[in-house]
């Protein structure tokens, strides 16, 4: 599918933004020259955000997607009813392949990444302007269409599978624009494509000049991250940690020290020096529940206000004391005695829940949207971590890796002298802290073949007390008075039963760790194998 008219209208950066309208513009006019041919590029780093695709009901850009990846999974508790992403934690959407608009929605907006990405490609050599701007172009677009394919191959096929022989059914690639049936490539040679993408890019984008406007745009350092992630994905452990390695020690990133402890846009603004890539806020983000921050800021004036997120309490007990992340979060904030409060709406009927967050923060909480992070260099230094200690023999590099940010999180950390299992275990712990709430959970859950447990269930005689609380609007807001200490905070919120008990446990490698193609896919490409039912 050619969409070179309402995606590539606007952008996230001021100076690439034309006057005048490009909805009915073709590719003659698109890439003539490179100044045009950015439009484009500016279209790909629109759908990381966009409000709309394809005059349907808006239901946002890959950030959504995120917040989707960590809805499946047990570490971003959902507390009180609502019909936003309930369905999602209940591991519901992602299976209705006849009902769900957004499962349909969220394909076709993976799917938009590689097709813009091939009208690029098969367009910007015939356009006028110099080799290093070309190069810069290029580089964008092979950047995306490995990134389309990417999240399409996690999502809709089974995992990739280190001992080899990925046979098993990917998805439907198209790099020469064609639109007629095809059928499904297998997950290696998906693998492959993105792996050349990536690799190509990394040349174009090493060799180019032009500078990024802002952290919206894609340099060599965040096609390496993505590599990182992808060589990470596929168990190539020593592989991913150098890959990672490139990125921690060449480009500008750096730690910030109030990166946790900041009220003023916490986690919500790219001028972090931390942020390697990220959405810039844009004026066009109008629609209503249409952005990050409206579902994961706990001072979002609305929705946010009636439920709350909250962090898995069985992970959070694993944060030292004296670590800085833990601050995020308040186990007790249902009790309006507990110090410190966490930061809430003032929407009248905002609730507070225990373990709510406070990660994601607008200073002003009337703004729609704020900046989100796509990739940090934590990121990065947890990777070179992982690789290298699940590689085995090198478990002095990993914890090298490790200790930089996990003692800059907490300053009473000592290098680690763990090895094997529990030198992987501190690591994971680290990685599930820091990158909560960033749409990792469910992909990590699911490259390394493990189970979803969203932990044990109250024991007899507990979770049976309610009392109520009463919003400024008069509605009340019913709280558990005698949680079970050994029991997790999953289903631990309103009446207790808000996402179903049925769906605490999903067993590694069942048929529902994979998305199945909306009906609507398979009528148009009947050459595409639906996903086990």
């Amino acid at each position: 599918m050619i969409i070179v008219s309402a995606m590539f209208l606007g952008g996230c950066s001021e100076d690439f933004l034309e006057t005048k309208s490009t909805q009915n513009i073709d590719e003659g006019i698109v890439f003539t020259d490179t100044k045009n041919a950015m439009l484009a590029i500016n279209g790909l780093h629109k759908l990381m955000w966009t409000n709309d695709l394809s005059g349907t009901a808006p239901r946002g850009g890959f950030e959504m997607i995120m917040i989707w990846m960590d809805m499946l999974g047990e570490d971003l508790v959902y507390t009180y009813a609502n019909a936003q992403y309930q369905s999602e934690a209940k591991w519901v959407t992602h299976r209705n392949y006849t009902g769900s608009g957004h499962l349909l929605h969220f394909f076709s907006l993976l799917n938009y990444f590689a097709s813009n990405a091939n009208v690029i490609m098969n367009n910007i050599d015939n356009a006028t302007g110099s080799e290093d701007e070309k190069n810069n172009i290029k580089g964008q677009a092979l950047f995306y269409r490995a990134f389309g394919y990417f999240y399409l191959v996690q999502l809709w096929a089974e995992r990739y599978k280190a001992e080899g022989n990925n046979t098993q059914l990917g998805v439907v690639m198209r790099s020469d624009g064609s639109l007629g049936p095809k059928a499904r490539s297998s997950v290696e040679e998906v693998y492959k494509q993105i792996n050349d993408d990536l690799d190509e890019a990394i040349a174009y984008l090493a060799e180019t000049t032009v500078k990024r406007p802002n952290k919206s745009h894609i340099n060599v350092h965040i096609a390496r991250g993505l590599k990182a992630r992808v060589l990470l994905t596929q168990s190539k452990w020593l592989e991913a940690a150098e890959m990672a390695k490139q990125v921690v020690n060449q480009s500008d990133a750096v730690l910030q020290g109030d990166t946790y402890t900041t009220t003023n846009n916490r986690f919500s603004d790219q001028t972090n020096t931390e942020w390697l890539w990220g959405k810039k806020a844009n004026a066009e983000q109008t629609a209503t529940l249409r952005s990050f921050h409206e579902y994961m800021s706990n001072n979002f004036r609305s929705y946010n206000g009636n439920t709350p997120r909250a962090i898995y309490n069985l992970l959070y007990d694993r944060i030292s004391e004296t670590d800085v992340r833990k601050g995020i979060w308040f186990p007790r904030a249902a009790d309006k005695s507990s110090t410190p409060r966490p930061v809430y709406s003032t929407y009248s009927t905002a609730r507070v829940a225990n373990y709510m967050a406070n990660k994601y923060l607008l200073a002003n909480p009337d703004d729609i949207c704020g900046d989100v992070p796509f990739m940090r260099l934590p990121e990065m230094m947890l990777i070179m971590a992982e690789g290298y200690a699940r590689a085995g023999g090198h478990d002095a590099d990993a914890q090298n890796a490790l200790y930089p940010l996990a003692h800059h999180r907490d300053p009473q950390y000592v290098k680690s002298t763990k090895t094997g299992a529990d030198l992987i275990d501190e690591v994971m712990i680290q990685r599930r802290v820091e990158l909560w709430g960033e749409g990792f959970r469910f992909l990590d859950l699911k490259r390394l073949n493990m189970p979803l447990d969203r932990g044990p269930a109250p024991r007899d005689g507990y979770n049976k007390s309610w009392w109520p609380v009463i919003a400024a609007s008069g509605s009340a807001t019913f709280v558990l008075t005698n949680w079970d200490p050994e029991a997790s905070n999953f289903n631990m919120y309103g009446d207790g039963t808000v996402i179903g008990n049925a769906n605490r446990y999903r067993e590694a490698g069942h048929k529902e760790w994979q998305f199945l193609f909306h009906q609507s896919v398979i009528d148009t490409n009947p050459l595409c194998e639906q996903n086990p039912l």
